[in-house]
């Protein structure tokens, strides 16, 4: 009896584990062995481009009346709220750059060579754009400034 038992109790022993070795030869639903549960918190990753810029460049060229570009021309950038002023002096092709400017005030940009100016350009802070581009064009017939046009209108006999 005791052998019966033992032989019973074998076979119960080798069917399950015969029964385990078949289920193992199945094809396994995941043939890479990735782990099936996935760790994510649903945020994007963002990379040191992705983030958004806390300051903003202007950059751009300042030429003559026929596009020449001038070199030397004094490039100056004016806070509008406490009229702080920056200089900048144009490098080989006239080209000038502004780095560190906030988003949150309103800027003015203006060239200067020999005795002409260029026209005033603003930089909004309405406008987000982290660069910006402008081309600063100095007309050597315009007068320097509107003080000087004026003394010279004064300056004329009156009749």
């Amino acid at each position: 009896m005791k052998l019966m038992t033992f032989l019973r109790f074998g076979a119960v022993v080798l069917a399950a584990a015969t029964g385990g070795m078949r289920a193992q030869q199945i094809t396994d639903p995941n043939p890479g062995h990735t782990p099936d549960a996935v760790l994510d918190n649903h945020r994007p990753l963002l990379s040191k481009k992705d983030k958004a810029p806390t300051s903003r460049i202007v950059s751009g060229q300042v030429v003559d009346g026929t596009g020449t570009p001038l070199e030397g021309a004094l490039v100056i950038l004016t806070n509008d709220s406490t009229k702080d002023k920056r200089e900048f002096f144009t490098k080989k092709g006239g080209r000038y750059s502004f780095e560190e400017l906030s988003f949150n005030i309103d800027y003015e940009v203006q060239a200067r060579y020999k005795n002409s100016n260029s026209e005033a350009r603003k930089l909004s802070q309405y406008d987000k754009s982290p660069k910006m581009v402008r081309i600063l064009q100095i007309n050597s017939d315009a007068p320097t400034a509107p003080a000087e046009q004026a003394k010279k209108d004064t300056s004329a006999p009156k009749q």
